[in-house]
């Protein structure tokens, strides 16, 4: 028993400082953020025992969507067949853990949080690939921070696609690209986003290849893996609603959703000047913020010369995020470009700097936190 203690202390000491706050700012970011939704979610609903109070804490929105097709699946018709446009990795692996429905909401927070904390662990290892610990360090904190790292603890899908994206940046510059193009297939069946690592893949292929197509071998065949994941979504929708295209009509005529960032613009910035409070806020000023926020990164991004299939990932998240009718959902769209977190940890040296960016980010996070676990919109 000594021995064992003895050598736990000699693994944990051999263990960098930098893991270590690491490790400690994104426990105490989640644990900040599940007391706040617990708390909320326990005045917001009455008395109730502990077991109810986490069956109802963040299952607001999209949670709701995702759960409901764990338990029932895509149906064509009826109300329910508009969740065909949500993508079916995340529900598959609700459904796979949950034994009882009773406890769904449940078991989504702890996969949704157990995602995301593969997804910390991996920017600290491509961060640190790319920079140094140092910045890995920060890079994670800043994520663990960012006003938006609630949707990390919820159970929406942003820790699955965010573990599925880094890490199959990861493997890519590691040159694994059959496992690279497979988290790459994963994180198409996760969101439409994730179809984008194909442009992103094939980018970083060729940029390690000096651009020289001679240079090509089979691999090059899994940068294609991505489109795969895209094309079984489609097929999912051949088969349930008979087209394989039926998500983008439901998008635009239920969701009032289509491409038109000209529409989104300007009623981002019509919500920000002509209604109330919180929802100027969340509808109308902070989706405009944060686009400008996403273009000023990818700008710094090449300024500082930051890799190629960054910045192209950076960019098509961007173009995506902005093209809609509505900037609704842009904040968090925004969020999942990741290499933001790597040029924050790298480039905010001063200390006072990050003080008062911390500060402000804390105070962010808890106020959205708050909205979202009353059940406002907040992206």
């Amino acid at each position: 028993m000594v021995r064992n203690s003895l050598n736990l202390k000699a693994l944990i000491a051999h263990i960098p400082n930098s893991v270590k706050l690491a490790v400690l700012a994104v426990l105490a970011t989640k644990l900040l953020v599940l007391m706040i939704g617990y708390t909320v979610t326990a005045i917001n609903i009455g008395p109730a025992s502990p077991l109810t109070v986490l069956e109802q804490m963040f299952l607001h929105w999209d949670s709701i969507n995702y759960q409901t097709i764990a338990k029932n699946g895509y149906v064509p018709t009826g109300n329910d067949s508009v969740f065909i446009v949500f993508f079916p990795l995340f529900p598959l692996l609700i459904r796979m853990f949950t034994f009882d429905f009773a406890y769904i909401n449940i078991i989504a927070i702890v996969v949704a949080n157990v995602c995301s904390l593969i997804a910390f662990t991996y920017l600290y290892k491509l961060t640190k690939m790319e920079f140094n610990e140092g910045v890995a360090q920060k890079a994670v904190m800043f994520l663990s921070i960012f006003p938006l790292a609630y949707f990390l603890s919820a159970p929406y899908t942003e820790g699955l696609f965010f573990a599925l994206v880094i890490s199959c940046l990861y493997y890519a510059r590691k040159s694994r690209w059959l496992l690279a193009g497979l988290l790459g297939f994963l994180s198409s069946l996760t969101r439409l986003q994730g179809l984008l690592m194909l442009l992103v893949l094939l980018v970083e292929y060729y940029h390690q290849s000096g651009w020289n197509p001679k240079k090509n071998r089979w691999t090059v065949l899994c940068v294609l893996l991505p489109l795969v994941g895209f094309l079984i979504y489609l097929g999912l929708n051949q088969t349930v609603m008979g087209s394989p295209f039926s998500f983008v009509g439901i998008q635009a005529n239920h969701f009032t959703e289509h491409f038109d960032p000209w529409t989104g613009l300007n009623r981002a910035f019509d919500w920000t000047v002509h209604r109330s409070f919180p929802d100027n806020l969340t509808i109308g000023a902070v989706p405009l913020a944060s686009a400008v926020f996403g273009l000023v990164m990818i700008g710094g991004a090449v300024w500082k010369q930051l890799r190629i299939a960054y910045i192209t990932y950076m960019l098509l998240s961007w173009g995506v995020a902005v093209s809609v009718s509505w900037w609704i959902s842009v904040p968090r769209y925004i969020f999942a470009m990741f290499p933001i977190f790597m040029l924050l940890g790298a480039y905010a040296n001063k200390r006072w700097v990050n003080i008062i960016m911390g500060a402000l980010s804390i105070a962010a996070l808890c106020f959205f936190t708050v909205i979202f676990a009353l059940g406002r919109w907040a992206f």
